[in-house]
């Protein structure tokens, strides 16, 4: 059988057109891909910012460390002074604070504590010169356990100078700290004694002619922690600038002899 012409033609030009139409397919996808890679001036597009842990920005939006969200129902955190229950400080009742119990130290066998304080009445004074300095005058107040049991006491006494016929003499008495007051545990006999100190020197509102002031003939004597005193006499003369006497603490024994 003779083929005819024209459906050879005709089956040449559809192979012809699916040849190229799968041509133009792969050069389509081809195109796509590089075009993906580069921009409009045909230069290739950077590759994605990277952090120093691998982390990049695609991934992580802005390349930023994000604030972890807070969870549902999780309490919000409280700012300073506010108290537990949501009221400030200022709000909240502060409940005063609690006194210690005081307690007395137990005293040890033979310490001095277990001594009762001394009375005026269990203590003997008397006063005795001792050397002194241009215008200066100086004596030892001892004061001795005149009573049948051991006695304690500590401190300063108490002075005021008195006449003869039993007027009391301007006293002014100061406590020189000198010396650190200390326990006198004494015993039946024994004694502490005080230095007493004081000025023959007129001066503010003293007699500037004859004697600075009247001249005492006794001294009363109150012992640390009493309200009384005992009595001893007094020779050593007037006591000047206002009768101003300093005396030290009490110590131990009798006090020098001069």
């Amino acid at each position: 059988m003779r083929r005819q012409p024209g459906r050879a033609r005709t089956r040449i030009a559809l192979a012809a057109l699916a040849a190229a139409g799968l041509l133009a397919a792969g050069c389509g996808a081809s195109s796509d891909g590089a075009a993906g890679d580069a921009d409009n001036a045909g230069n290739p597009k950077p590759l994605p910012a990277q952090s120093a842990d691998g982390n990049d920005s695609a991934r992580n939006g802005d390349g930023a460390e994000q604030d972890a969200p807070a969870k549902d129902g999780a309490e919000p955190e409280k700012t300073a002074g506010e108290a537990a229950d949501g009221k400030t400080d200022e709000d909240a009742a502060v409940e005063p604070p609690k006194a210690e119990p005081k307690t007395e130290p137990k005293a040890a066998a033979g310490d001095s504590a277990a001594a009762p304080w001394c009375r005026t009445g269990d203590l003997a004074a008397s006063v005795r010169p001792l050397n002194s300095a241009a215008g200066n005058r100086y004596a030892a107040l001892v004061l001795t356990n005149d009573s049948d049991a051991t006695c304690r006491t500590r401190g300063w006494t108490g002075l005021q100078l008195v006449r003869a016929d039993g007027t009391k003499v301007p006293t002014t008495v100061v406590r020189d700290s000198s010396r650190t007051p200390s326990m006198q545990t004494l015993a039946p006999g024994a004694s502490a004694w005080s230095r007493l100190h004081w000025t023959v020197v007129a001066s503010g509102s003293d007699n500037t002619t004859g004697a600075c002031r009247p001249k005492p003939a006794e001294l009363q004597v109150i012992p640390p922690d009493t309200y009384h005193h005992t009595d001893t006499a007094w020779p050593l003369g007037e006591v000047c600038d206002a009768g101003r006497i300093e005396s030290l603490p009490l110590a131990k024994g009798a006090g020098p002899a001069r």
